[in-house]
């Protein structure tokens, strides 16, 4: 059993109170110069009554409508049958309230005889009052249907949200599982040629993971951070291959603060040392540098022989991630032996 609380009662007061206003400001349209005297006022004070009653008879039917309908003919799922319901139920309900109400009306001021009830001049009475149901109803009309549009469209993007870090998820987690063999191999020998290096191994290995799981959960990290990171696992291939294998140089001035997706640069990073050769004779050098705005990282090319399984992947795992963030896609260039790759940054 349904119970009248505390809000229903505010509802109704506040639909009274609204009705009540309608129907002491309806007059003024036609008789404005009535409201500066109490005389005036005597004289318009049953068209007020009037327009009240009609105001409570009209909103009401056309509330009981919306009520009925909303139920049986959603408008985002059947918008045609609710146009026609909407336009029969009103004629209907309101047609009905404007009678009844005028009857009302008419009776407490003995303007009916019951021996010979106007029927016809009570319909068209009724009348105009429809027309102002359309007019509500029109309101209702909009009011529903953007508010039903803005609910669709707010949980399409919460499940649009869920769907995109799901996927940028997944796409962090492809980031290249041989790194950590590698690197332990890297430690095991080195851990009886030098402890104190080994040592240092270690710290930049462990910073190196703890920012992978801090960034796990974030859209964007700063450019700064992630550059600390790239310094980072630079460091630990340099460790690999050796310094005069791999040489990097980092150039920026004034877009520290800017950001991009996590991992963007070990990605870029990552690419370019699975699919080009490096040794002391062949070094591969990274530049990563600030042109126009955006983070140019380039590398001169020197394919291997035998290329990469996942040649591509690790590219289009970033172009999806500025997708997924409804961006700019990163610019991809290989010129004259120079792969470019230019990210788009986004302030902070």
């Amino acid at each position: 059993m349904s119970t009248f609380t505390p809000e229903d009662r505010r509802q109704l007061l506040r639909w009274i109170g609204i009705n009540a206003l309608i129907g002491v400001l309806v007059p003024s349209f036609y008789a404005f110069e009535s409201y500066w005297s109490l005389e005036g006022l005597s004289k318009i004070w049953d068209d007020m009554l009037y327009s009240f009653l009609m105001s409570m008879g009209i909103s009401g039917a056309v509330g009981i409508n919306e009520r009925i309908l909303d139920k049986r003919f959603p408008w985002l799922e059947q918008p045609i049958k609710r146009f026609f319901a909407e336009f029969i139920g009103v004629s209907f309900f309101g047609f009905s309230a404007a009678f009844i109400m005028s009857t009302l009306f008419f009776t407490l001021f003995g303007m009916i005889d019951y021996h010979d009830f106007p029927w016809k001049t009570l319909a068209e009475t009724s009348l105009i009052p429809l027309y102002i149901g359309y007019g509500i109803t029109a309101f209702f009309i909009s009011r529903g249907f953007l508010n039903r549009a803005r609910a669709e469209a707010v949980r399409a993007e919460k499940l649009q949200t869920e769907k995109y870090r799901s996927e940028v998820r997944m796409l962090k987690d492809q980031l290249n599982p041989h790194f950590l063999f590698n690197a332990l191999n890297v430690l095991t020998n080195m851990v009886y040629e030098d402890a104190d290096k080994s040592a240092s191994y270690i710290r930049q290995l462990s910073r190196f993971y703890r920012y992978v799981l801090e960034v796990q959960d974030e859209d964007l990290v700063s450019l700064d951070r992630e550059l600390k990171f790239c310094a980072d696992y630079l460091k630990l291939q340099q460790e690999r291959f050796g310094e005069n294998a791999l040489k990097y140089r980092i150039s920026l001035q004034g877009i520290e603060q800017h950001k991009l997706p996590p991992l963007a640069l070990q990605l870029l990073m990552e690419n370019a040392l699975k699919h080009n050769r490096l040794s002391e004779e062949e070094p591969l050098e990274i530049v990563i540098e600030e042109k126009e705005g955006q983070l140019s990282v380039q590398n001169n090319v020197q394919i291997r022989s035998t290329p990469s399984d996942h040649l591509g992947i690790g590219l289009s795992n970033l172009v999806r991630r500025y997708e997924l963030l409804k961006s700019a896609a990163p610019e991809i260039k290989n010129n004259s032996g120079v792969f470019i790759v230019n990210l788009p940054l986004f302030k902070a």
